[in-house]
């Protein structure tokens, strides 16, 4: 649960990163315009959107579900993800986990000057 509590906090702050750059692209070109996964994607790996022959996914599985998934905005999918990830890895209950940061210590016990 960790891990998905994790991740979910990683998408989420990914999400306020492309606001951020969707923010200040139209601050200084005057029009705004959501970041593509496909964008984001592209920066990493800019032959990301030709299908080579004898790649190992076929064409329409290229064209039915990696295209429409490239062409979603990162603000949206990162949000959403990050929050059902985080909605997942939730605590049972709602209480915090005891930990060496947050544990909760027994009361002092005063000492006596007799």
């Amino acid at each position: 649960m960790v891990l998905f509590r994790g991740v979910g906090w990683v998408l989420l702050a990914m999400a306020v990163a492309a606001i951020v750059h969707d923010c200040l692209a139209w601050w200084s070109e005057g029009a705004f315009r959501l970041m593509l996964l496909g964008d984001l994607w592209s920066g990493f790996d800019d032959a990301a959107f030709r299908p080579v022959p004898g790649a190992p996914a076929p064409g329409w599985l290229w064209q039915h579900l990696a295209l429409p998934l490239l062409m979603t905005p990162a603000l949206p999918a990162f949000a959403i993800l990050g929050a059902v990830l985080l909605w997942i890895g939730r605590r049972p209950g709602g209480r915090p986990e005891a930990s060496f940061l947050t544990a909760s210590r027994p009361p002092r016990r005063r000492s006596s000057l007799s």
